[in-house]
């Protein structure tokens, strides 16, 4: 079992020595502008031309031995090219392409942005609005809360203020039903005045009366 996990541990890390190794090795090249280039068979001039490859081409560099190069075509076929001919650079009218779906990427997010920056100043703009109505809702809402503070007070004051005038009317009552009361012992005793007054000249009147009587019986009877 631990010969196993060995032999496992081994093949993996060889694998992935070798997968990097390849991986370090494997490059994409560009056959610089010229005519056409042959791949052949093998190192050298002498072996058969397997390709004619065009200038532009990108190939996929597998081996470097001295000025050749072995590498691989776009369908798969591999062969060996003279070094000098690549280039890591691509064609300028792919340069031209790229640089054009770089600007056409670069316009289209150009573009989006603005979008979002309309979007933004829109949302900006109604935020403003709604921060201003709020602002104003408050400051209604704060001056009503005052009012109502003010009327409170004014009710307060207004309820000591009833009491008071009820105590004091109170007190006013009892004073008039006092006065009202001595009102009626004056009259009663001003009737009784006037009554006394009246009978004591009536008293009088026929003490008069009765004095004159007699003296004029007096003097009949001395004539």
């Amino acid at each position: 079992m631990t010969l196993t996990r060995r032999f496992v541990s081994t093949c993996l890390i060889t694998f992935l020595i070798l997968f990097c190794s390849f991986s370090a090795v494997a490059e994409t090249l560009y056959v610089k502008p010229s005519s056409e280039i042959m791949m052949r068979r093998g190192q050298g001039t002498d072996f058969k031309v397997i390709a004619v490859v065009r200038d532009g081409t990108a190939v996929e560099l597998i081996n470097e031995q001295g000025e050749w190069a072995q590498v691989q075509l776009p369908s798969g076929k591999q062969g060996w090219v003279l070094r000098r001919f690549l280039n890591d650079m691509p064609p300028l009218g792919q340069q031209v392409d790229l640089l054009q779906q770089e600007k056409t990427a670069l316009t289209q997010n150009v573009i989006a942005l603005r979008q979002q920056l309309d979007d933004l100043t829109a949302d900006k703009e109604r935020l403003e609005s709604e921060r201003a109505s709020c602002s104003a809702e408050l400051e209604d809402i704060t001056n009503k809360f005052l009012m109502l503070q003010e009327d409170t007070v004014d009710v307060v004051q207004t309820n000591e203020d009833l009491k008071q005038a009820r105590s004091q009317v109170e007190i006013l009552e009892k004073q008039m039903a006092g006065v009202q009361e001595e009102n009626k012992r004056l009259s009663s005793n001003e009737t009784l005045k006037w009554f006394l007054a009246g009978g004591g000249v009536l008293l009088v009147g026929w003490i008069i009366g009765l004095i004159s009587r007699r003296s004029r019986k007096k003097r009949s009877s001395l004539l």
